[in-house]
């Protein structure tokens, strides 16, 4: 009788736990970053950026307020991006995209 006393208040904690974590607030300041390799902007304005890969494969992201302007862009220029996730995606920076990249 004692082990199923045990058993079942562990049992108890695992879904009161896991009923706390679930409701728990998330952050919408920054998230995880991630990089889009070999991308190219195909549309660029105040609220989203698209971009494509060489495959014409986009992607639409929506802009968080520290992006650069759209001018910093050159088109046709394949370039990595490394951004965050959060409300809005965030620019962390852009390189230059490897040769071996734009054949892949």
């Amino acid at each position: 009788m004692k082990r199923i006393l045990i058993v079942a208040a562990v049992f108890m904690f695992i879904v009161i736990l896991t009923k706390l974590a679930n409701n728990a607030r998330v952050d919408n300041q920054s998230g995880i970053s991630f990089s889009l390799k070999a991308q190219k902007v195909v549309t660029c304005n105040d609220r989203e950026i698209v971009l494509a890969d060489s495959h014409d494969k986009s992607t639409r992201l929506d802009r968080g307020d520290n992006w650069p302007d759209c001018s910093a862009f050159k088109a046709n220029e394949f370039q990595d991006f490394y951004l965050s996730r959060g409300a809005k995606t965030r620019f962390e920076k852009t390189e230059q995209t490897a040769w071996w990249r734009k054949a892949m």
